[in-house]
């Protein structure tokens, strides 16, 4: 990403948000559009006319000029909507942005509302050309689809990167063991309220101890013939 770049699509970003990358569609799309317009459009009816007295008889030659003028509009066009048709990866979300000359829309979708991340072969000179579909996979069975990316695998890595950032697996973890220590709390002190020291506390073990299948199981068993055991299952 260049500083033009940055420059050029930071209007489409919040300004607390950091730009990582932005996505084109391969360069190859918009040259195999531009040579179909240019060969149907510009260079037959060019050729027909020149060499065709009739048509030059029938149709003036400034109303063929306007029509070229309109083609070379039309071109410019699609070349600005190919530039402007990208994914904005930022460091908190990714930009679909959809350009058009009346009408952009823009969707986003969050690192934690993705699934996975894939790349699609089309055919087979994707490969050699280096361009992909690179696939969102959101929850609730939504995509975000970029055809023939630029740079497929580079989407892939910073998307998945900042994926694994926003679920951060320790934060669960974390999560985990203050339940546990909330219900076993709750535990300890309605049993302390009827018979004192009727229930281990976390301190008396070790981490691994502490959740560890054999003992749960043997602890339960020992509570459930004790006075005032309530099964809480």
């Amino acid at each position: 990403m260049n500083k033009f770049q940055e420059k050029f699509f930071e209007k489409y970003v919040p300004e607390w948000q950091e730009i990582k990358a932005i996505i084109h569609e391969h360069w190859f799309r918009i040259i195999d559009s531009l040579l179909l317009n240019l060969g149907l459009l510009v260079f037959i009816p060019s050729f027909l006319f020149y060499h065709s007295i009739t048509i030059q008889e029938n149709i003036p030659f400034m109303y063929f000029e306007i029509y070229l003028f309109i083609i070379y509009l039309k071109i410019i066009y699609d070349i600005f909507d190919w530039y402007n048709d990208v994914w904005i990866i930022t460091d908190r979300w990714v930009i679909d942005l959809d350009w058009a000359l009346f009408n952009t829309n823009m969707k986003t979708v969050n690192y934690e509302n993705i699934e996975w991340v894939e790349v699609e072969q089309t055919w087979v000179l994707d490969t050699l050309l280096n361009k992909w579909d690179v696939v969102i996979h959101k929850i609730w069975d939504d995509e975000f689809r970029i055809i023939d990316a630029a740079k497929p695998y580079l989407a892939v890595d910073i998307i998945e990167e900042k994926s694994e950032e926003f679920k951060n697996p320790e934060e669960e973890i974390d999560k985990f063991d203050l339940v546990m220590d909330t219900l076993a709390w709750v535990v300890q002190q309605y049993m302390q309220n009827k018979k004192p020291n009727q229930i281990p506390c976390k301190s008396n073990y070790t981490k691994e101890e502490y959740y560890d299948e054999n003992i749960i199981e043997e602890k339960i068993e020992e509570l459930k013939i004790k006075e005032w055991t309530i099964d809480l299952r």
